[in-house]
Formats: C-alpha cells, structure tokens, sequence
C-alpha cells in the first residue's frame, strides 16, 4: 500500500495544466521574484505569499519502507505585489531622475530584497519541517512486519504537518511579516544554522 500525505501550509494547492512545475527546496537554489507567477489577490494586506507544501509518500515494498519527504514551492499559487506607483518615471524622465527618485528607486529594490529573504526563510522552514519527516521515517524502518501497518507513520506525519503550520504562523507574527528587521535577523541566524 502507498500513501502520498502533502503537507500544506494552511491553503489548498490547486493544479492547473499550465503552471510551471514546483521548486523543490535546495542550497543552492533560491527563490526570485520571478518564481512568484500566481495572482495576487485584489483584497489583501499582504506583500506576498509563498505556497509551500511538504510532499511525503511512503510504501512497504517487499517488507522494506521505501519513504520520501520533500519541501515543495508552487509559483503558480505564489503571488508578490506588482505596483508601487511610477516612481521610476518613463523612459525620458529617467534620464533626468532626481535624487528623491533615485533614492526611492533603491528603497523599493531593499524592501524587495528584506521581502524576499522572508518569503525563503518560509521556504526553508518547510525544508526543516520535510527533515523531520525523513528522520522520522528512519525511525520507522521496521514498521512493514508489524501488525499495524503504517498507521505511526500517518501519525507523525500529521505531528510534523501541526508543529509545521504552527512555526510558520509563529515566524509571521514574531517578525510582523519580516517588517521587524531584528527579530527577521535572529530567525534568519537560527535557521540557517540548522539547515547547516
């Protein structure tokens, strides 16, 4: 018997048969602003959002557990604001940019860039979350000749799913969104440093 469990962060993950294919975590891949593709939505305080989903599957094959869990991001139900007004001007006005526009230029690339940070620190969570997973799964390594099955492993996935939804909402509310920079910096050190 095969199970496959995803893992959402508290949404539904819709497939459409044009969306690119999901970003599967990894060090050297990070997000851009480019892999958010999805619509934004017209109602919301939100700068952006990351759908992140933790994709498991587990089977008993020839009494040996084959298991997988990996940290999913779907850029087509990722959204990041598209406006900030005309604070660049047209092609003319550019030439001649004032310093405020100037200035105004660079603030909207930091704030882009403290954004981005944020939404891939949601990234890497989920990969913490998927690491969990596969730990746990080793520690199940026998579960195929016991008489319940793999109902443990339904167990601890819903576990990890609960603990991984709750850190997520913890890390939006203790940095506001990745607005306090401080405390945006403090979950950026200790997350890295266990993705180490």
């Amino acid at each position: 018997m095969r199970f496959i469990a995803p893992v959402a962060l508290g949404l539904c993950i819709t497939v459409h048969l044009h969306a690119q294919q999901p970003i599967e975590w990894s060090p050297q891949r990070k997000l851009t602003k480019a892999d958010f593709q999805g619509r934004m939505p017209t109602q919301t305080i939100n700068a952006s959002k990351s759908a992140l989903h933790i994709e498991a599957s587990w089977e008993c094959v020839v009494g040996e557990l084959n298991a997988s869990a990996r940290a999913l991001f779907d850029p087509s139900q990722s959204w990041w604001r598209t406006g900030y007004g005309n604070i660049w001007g047209n092609t003319a006005e550019r030439t001649s940019a004032t310093a405020a526009q100037a200035n105004a230029r660079r603030n909207v690339m930091a704030l882009d860039a403290q954004l981005l940070d944020h939404e891939q620190l949601h990234f890497d969570l989920a990969e913490l979350a998927a690491r969990r997973l596969r730990k746990g799964f080793e520690e199940f390594k026998d579960i195929c000749h016991d008489a319940g099955g793999t109902e443990p492993i339904k167990a601890m996935v819903a576990d990890v799913d609960r603990e991984f939804q709750e850190e997520q909402l913890r890390y939006d509310r203790e940095t506001q969104h990745g607005a306090d920079v401080r405390i945006q910096d403090a979950w950026t050190r200790r997350v890295r440093a266990m993705l180490k």
